[in-house]
């Protein structure tokens, strides 16, 4: 049976590595979680570093997402993984990834219509999430194409430095072709992250994307906080495990960003 409430879905894209996309999409979910909202995470990354980050064994898990594109099946609750469930607030559930999917990958790829499974399985989503956050491949692969054919909007994770400029350009090539080849449009962010006010490249990387892209940025961006590394080595989002850091701020301030633009009537 297809959900009657729809969730806004949103995929955390980069096909440059190392620019903080997995905690983009943890920290995200649970700043989000913290006001009230439900939200569903899915690793679509055969490397599952967000389901590992949230101290779950790979090689452990049965029901992945690979398991779910491939199946024929509707009740896709069977392979959502409940998580964390804040005490007056929301909470975070997850669709995990393992190394068989980029095995399934390779079929999707062979496949007419591999990139659109994602969307079609998403139809099927139980009805009181608010929020999906698709922590998506960082090649240019159909992974990558599906989480943009899936989504509703993108979030692209952009580190303040010199080397980031090609990178964005890239991936917004990627995402008009995704929508010239589906007859769609995707509404896309700029998050800056790792900002580090100290050095003379991230200033003048952050003015160049505030000026160059000042309709697709959020307002707000996320510093440098090397407590993102001591979360990640217990294996719990940052905002759980000490939510006045400075990064824990920062990402609560796009959580409420999203929010407001919810309200507003567009994300």
């Amino acid at each position: 049976m297809i959900c009657k409430k729809r969730p806004f879905i949103y995929a955390i894209a980069n096909q440059k590595g190392g620019v903080g996309k997995t905690t983009t999409a943890l920290t995200l979910a649970s700043s989000l979680s913290i006001l009230e909202q439900n939200v569903l995470l899915i690793d679509i990354d055969p490397q599952a570093s967000l389901t590992n980050h949230l101290a779950i064994e790979p090689e452990m898990v049965e029901n992945s997402i690979g398991s779910l594109l491939v199946s024929e099946t509707s009740d896709i609750e069977q392979f959502i993984i409940k998580k964390y469930k804040i005490k007056g607030g929301g909470g975070i559930d997850i669709i995990p990834s393992n190394i068989n999917l980029a095995k399934i990958e390779s079929n999707l790829s062979a496949s007419n219509g591999g990139g659109l499974q994602l969307k079609e399985k998403l139809k099927y989503l139980p009805d009181y999430y608010d929020y999906v956050i698709i922590d998506s491949s960082p090649a240019l692969s159909v992974l990558l194409i599906s989480a943009i054919a899936a989504c509703d909007g993108i979030i692209i994770p952009v580190v303040a430095d010199y080397l980031s400029v090609r990178g964005v350009e890239l991936l917004i090539k990627t995402i008009q072709k995704v929508e010239n080849a589906l007859n769609v449009k995707r509404d896309y962010k700029l998050l800056i992250t790792m900002f580090d006010k100290r050095t003379n490249s991230s200033l003048k990387s952050l003015n160049y994307f505030k000026n160059n892209y000042k309709e697709n940025s959020f307002d707000n961006f996320i510093n440098a906080d090397t407590k993102f590394k001591d979360a990640s080595f217990i294996k719990k989002p940052l905002t759980y495990y000490e939510v006045r850091s400075r990064g824990s701020i920062d990402y609560l301030l796009i959580a409420r960003e999203i929010l407001s633009a919810s309200a507003k009537g567009g994300e």
